[in-house]
Formats: structure tokens, sequence, C-alpha cells
């Protein structure tokens, strides 16, 4: 008899009595007048400390919705873009964050049925790529390279670094973080970092990448990138056309690289190295995107997009 069901009731407080109850009844799968038996209580408490278990929460309950993909939008979508594939996940009915769930699993399903033990695939950082990692079951044992430097108010759930981990506790391969701020103060600062024996050795990986995970961004306020730009150098950029970033990395709406100043003291993966990996994977969605989405694959970097269903229809519209 497990040392639970020895300890008496009167011993037992509420709450380690509700979190008994409900691991017998959610885990063991036993009925409500079994674990009554067993414990020496009432079925009707029982059933009272299921509830509080729930209410105290002692009991999370997730049911994962499986990513229901439009095929024909995917290959329409492939076709006008030049892409080698387009996977889009039905969103028709959804909100913003099941949108992003939605994304991230269909994405996770995407890495486990091409990612071979033999690939090295870059990751960079974001909400949702933080889903792709939720989603994610088990992958070969591949090798693992953070492309971009970690940026210090960005949730640690969120974190490069942390992302790294979390994919790589699904591999078992080896794993290069990029131990370094994504933004220095100046060039010099980061030529000084880049030169870095360890940072030195992750960047230099990215030469050596088969795969790239990333994610895309607005030339706005809603994202991180931006957000850690000084204003001058916004206004430049949004002067120059601004309209995306990717790795770091700044482009037009016709997907031309902006360069300058701020490259000149970001660290991270380079535009030369990112458009030299053979299989870049964009994930991306929402209405809000669409600018920035259309104008990373203007830039021939990605050849592959993850995104849903409404900016499907709306990248089509607009071409």
């Amino acid at each position: 008899m497990p040392l639970d069901s020895r300890l008496s009731a009167s011993r037992r407080s509420p709450l380690l009595e509700a979190a008994i109850v409900a691991r017998r009844y959610y885990i063991d799968n036993k009925q409500k007048s079994e674990i009554a038996d067993e414990l020496g209580i009432s079925r009707f408490k029982v059933a009272r400390l299921l509830d509080d278990a729930r209410a105290q929460g002692l009991v999370h309950i997730q049911v994962d919705m499986p990513a229901e993909l439009d095929l024909p939008l995917g290959d329409r979508l492939a076709a006008r873009f030049g892409l080698s594939r387009a996977v889009v996940v039905n969103t028709a009915d959804s909100s913003v964050d099941m949108t992003t769930y939605l994304l991230g699993q269909a994405c996770a399903d995407l890495l486990e049925a091409f990612v071979d033990v033999d690939d090295v695939l870059g990751i960079t950082w974001g909400a949702t790529l933080t889903r792709v990692a939720d989603a994610l079951s088990t992958l070969p044992q591949c090798t693992l390279v953070q492309l971009v430097g970690g940026v210090s108010s960005v949730d640690l759930n969120v974190s490069g670094v942390e992302l790294l981990r979390r994919i790589g506790s699904k591999t078992n391969g080896p794993t290069h973080a990029l131990h370094a701020p994504l933004l220095v103060r100046n060039a010099a600062v980061a030529s000084d970092l880049r030169a870095e024996p360890e940072i030195a050795s992750t960047l230099s990986k990215c030469d050596s990448l088969t795969a790239a995970l990333v994610g895309i961004g607005s030339w706005n306020e809603n994202s991180t990138f931006y957000a850690h730009v000084d204003e001058t150098e916004r206004e430049e950029f949004r002067t120059r056309g601004a309209v995306a970033d990717m790795c770091a990395l700044v482009f037009d709406g016709n997907g031309e690289l902006l360069e300058g100043s701020l490259s000149e003291r970001t660290i991270g993966i380079s535009a030369e190295q990112l458009r030299k990996v053979p299989d870049v994977i964009a994930v991306a969605g929402g209405a809000d995107k669409v600018p920035a989405i259309r104008a990373a694959l203007a830039s021939g970097i990605p050849n592959t997009l993850v995104t849903d269903s409404i900016t499907a229809e709306t990248l089509l519209a607009d071409a």
C-alpha cells in the first residue's frame, strides 16, 4: 500500500489530501469508489476533493488541438512566391493565441518530419518559436546553433538560450549557445565580442547550417528587436522603407537588406551566412505581419513558410 494511503485522514492536510485524490483519479485512473475505499473516506468527499484540487490549481488540464492544414492553399502560396514548401494552418475561427499555438504545432510537425541526425539546425527566438518548442515531442540527435544574441527584457521562456535548451532536450544532440547580447553600444564592442573564442565558435557554426528556423518581425513596436533599437535608428530605417526584421537583419518592402551602423553592433548570423543556408524555415502569421512576411519572402531567404490561412489568403490577394 502506498505511503500516502497509510496516512490517516486526520494526519493529512486538506491540500495534501486533495492532491492524493487527484493523482489517484487523473493519473492512476481509479474510480471514485476505489479511492474512497483506499483512503477511508466517502465518495462524496472524493468528489469534493477533486473540485478543491481544480480550484487550488493542483490539476491542470490541457487539450492539444491538432493543426488542420490547408494543403491546396499551401501549394498556391508556394507556387506564387517560389517556395520549396508552404505549410498553411486553417485558422478561420481562431483567436490570436490559438493561431500562434497552431503555427507552433504545425512547424513542430514539419521539423519532426524533415530534420535528420546529420542536420545542423539554427534557431532564433520569439513567442511563436517558443510554441514550436512546446509542441515538439522529439527530434533526431541533430546539432543546434543559436543564431542571434539575447535581450535582457525578454521573458526567459522566450529567450534564445532557453529555447536552445528546451529544443536540445528533445534531441540530446550538441548545442551551441550564443552567450552574448543581441545589440551592443557600438561597433568596436561588437567586434571585440565576436572575437571572444566561445562567441566566435558559435558564430562560425553558422557556416555549416543545413537548416534554420526563424521568425519574421514587423518594423514597429510589436517587434522585440525594434523595441531595443533607439529612436534615431528606428526613424532612419523607417525613412529608408524598413518593413521587416529577420534574425536582426532589416529589410525594406522589396526585400532589400538595409545595412548600416545597426548591423555593425549586432551579434548574430550575418546576411551572407543566412543566404547560404539550404533550408530557411520562416514561421509567422497574423494580419499585422502581412507586409513583413511579404518583404521577407521577397528577400529570397526563406524557402519554407509556416503561416495561417487568413495571412496566406491576404498574401495571395495582394500579390
